[in-house]
């Protein structure tokens, strides 16, 4: 039987200096059937004049190579594009300045054969953090979800998301009927990654398989604008799926994310800390409503002003 296609797509901004790297990282899979879809979110650097000579010279590599412009939206609305024009059952989802490991999509790819799960939907690895020279500073090594598929993998995504994206792979049919990213989220993988796991099995491969760069430009570097992200995809999962979630995992989800935030109030937001230390004394006994985690978000929105 013959492998299935399986698409690549890159979301690329402003990363003219990592995009080759990126790009070979893909082209020296060792999985055979690859397209490769290129958006291009109205770069201001040389990222598009990269893509077209990557595209001019390794065209042949790839059973379908698509670079497509646009003026510049944001990474969810690229994104939401590159995976809607690819044509493969599974899409290897990889940031600009991120890169996939040689057997990467092999390594997945079988996995999601061998388990031959109908509902699965999104599938991750195991991650390398990497500097600008694409040198290991860490890897992740925070207690692991259990390899292979889970059902209710919204009782760990609310605590910790560790699914890193330079190693995911969705089911391009599941992630599009959801709707895709959230466009009006600064940064929306949590809130898809939820939003799956509501319908859908998400599956840990163990093993790293790619590298994540991390650089003065990394969206998640910008604290309040993660928190704030944090806070309004943790209130929309709370208004719109949380009877899912024991009360007693809500209030301890709570604490960690104030905990956490009450680190960065100390250095940013003095003026908040008392509102942080009430808020954690009451999840002792309080389930929170989905109007605390909004309440959050709308104080880093206002810091942010």
């Amino acid at each position: 039987m013959s492998l299935p296609l399986v698409s690549v797509a890159v979301p690329a901004y402003n990363h003219a200096p990592f995009l080759t790297a990126c790009l070979e990282s893909v082209r020296n899979q060792t999985y055979p059937r690859l397209e490769l879809i290129i958006v291009d979110d109205g770069s201001a650097d040389d990222t598009l004049a990269v893509a077209e000579r990557f595209a001019a010279d390794h065209d042949g590599r790839f059973e379908r190579l698509t670079l497509l412009h646009q003026s510049n939206r944001g990474v969810s609305a690229a994104s939401n594009r590159a995976i809607a024009a690819c044509r493969g059952e599974w899409v290897h989802l990889l940031g600009s300045d991120d890169v996939l490991y040689p057997n990467k999509i092999q390594i997945q790819q079988q996995a999601i054969a061998g388990w031959n799960e109908p509902r699965l939907a999104l599938v991750y690895s195991d991650v390398d953090f990497i500097d600008v020279n694409g040198q290991i500073l860490s890897s992740a090594t925070r207690k692991r979800p259990l390899p292979g598929p889970d059902h209710q993998a919204y009782l760990h995504l609310i605590r910790y998301n560790d699914v890193a994206n330079a190693t995911v792979a969705l089911r391009r049919e599941a992630f599009l009927a959801i709707g895709g990213f959230d466009e009006h989220l600064p940064l929306e993988d949590l809130d898809c990654w939820l939003r799956l796991s509501v319908h859908h099995a998400i599956a840990r491969v163990p093993g790293l398989l790619a590298g994540y760069r991390r650089h003065g430009s990394n969206t998640s570097l910008r604290q309040w604008m993660m928190f704030e992200a944090n806070w309004d995809t943790l209130g929309k999962f709370a208004e719109q799926h949380g009877d899912l979630i024991p009360p007693a995992l809500w209030r301890a989800c709570l604490r960690r994310r104030l905990r956490s935030f009450l680190r960065w109030a100390r250095k940013n937001a003095h003026e908040l800390i008392p509102v942080i230390l009430n808020d954690a004394l009451l999840s002792l006994i309080c389930t929170p409503e989905p109007a605390v985690w909004r309440r959050y978000a709308a104080r880093c929105r206002a810091l942010a002003a």
